[in-house]
């Protein structure tokens, strides 16, 4: 459980360098914090934030008109809202 809870966070990592790349990069990111995202959940399925977070990135595909415009404004909460997830969960064995 350990080391799958480091793979989630390096995922994460990853994901938040690639923001480096502009607009590229946001798709980058976003499909390495939902595959992060889904190996948390497998992991610690009573966190209900991560629920909360499936929610917002559902939302945002059901609103999302294929343009570049103030909704991209959820994407980046979603990115800052997965890493307080996945940083401030403990592991308990």
């Amino acid at each position: 459980m350990k080391i799958a809870f480091k793979i989630t966070k390096v995922i994460n990592y990853i994901a938040l360098l690639l923001l480096f790349l502009g607009p590229y990069g946001i798709a980058f990111t976003g499909g390495l914090q939902v595959l992060a995202s889904l190996i948390f959940v497998i992991l610690f399925p009573k966190n209900k934030f991560i629920y909360v977070y499936f929610g917002l990135v559902i939302t945002f595909f059901l609103l999302w008109n294929g343009e570049f415009n103030w909704l991209f404004g959820i994407p980046i909460f979603l990115i800052v809202f997965l890493t307080y997830i996945i940083q401030t969960q403990k592991i308990q064995l």
